[in-house]
């Protein structure tokens, strides 16, 4: 018999920070998640206007962050924020969770494969495909390097996003858990796609019969 996804949980390492699922007010979640990081990272004797400034920046990027989730009009997609260095201000990475019903490994490598064909030459300079396994299924999915040209840094040179996308499988199911990890910039990991079937290491799924 067929089993489903009836409920997933990833348990985030230190650093990572889950964003609430239907926030009343997220500039007000952002603010006060951003004051406690920042706070608790300064060292003794900061100046407060520099806190303050701090605190601004990191708010804002998590506005951001927690604006995705709304936007995308997902009630169950779960999402986490990465704040390595709270004193710097700066969100170097944000994962987006969610079950996906009906789709295989080879259907959802071939969407992925299909997106980036379909895109303009200039949006994907690369794309690598990755697979592997943890305990809560099969791993399938792709490691890509966008470039936006409309973007640039002054140089000529397309500013460049490093994204993620992986698909978890179940063992005997017809479902998956959807894994999306958009990095601030190229460079903020070492190995961005072996980091992330690391982060899986924390992903528990509950199955039940069709």
């Amino acid at each position: 018999m067929t089993r489903q996804i009836a409920g997933f949980e990833l348990r985030l390492p230190e650093s990572w920070h889950a964003v609430p699922g239907g926030l009343p007010d997220v500039s007000e979640w952002a603010r006060a998640t951003a004051d406690e990081l920042v706070r608790g990272a300064m060292a003794d004797g900061e100046v407060a206007a520099q806190i303050e400034d701090t605190v601004d920046v990191l708010a804002e990027q998590l506005v951001d962050v927690a604006a995705s989730v709304q936007e995308s009009g997902i009630t169950a997609l779960e999402t986490a924020a990465l704040v390595r260095n709270p004193e710097r201000g700066v969100v170097d990475a944000m994962i987006a969770v969610v079950a996906q019903q009906g789709l295989t490994a080879v259907a959802f490598t071939h969407q992925l494969k299909e997106l980036v064909e379909d895109a303009e030459a200039t949006e994907y300079l690369y794309a690598g495909e990755i697979e592997g396994t943890v305990d809560a299924g099969e791993v399938a999915g792709m490691h890509m390097m966008l470039g936006d040209p409309a973007v640039d840094r002054g140089d000529g040179v397309a500013q460049l996003e490093e994204r993620v996308v992986l698909g978890v499988f179940p063992e005997g199911g017809s479902d998956m858990i959807e894994v999306t990890a958009i990095a601030r910039s190229v460079g903020s990991f070492d190995d961005m796609p072996q980091e992330m079937i690391d982060l899986l290491a924390g992903l528990s799924v509950e199955m039940e019969n069709a």
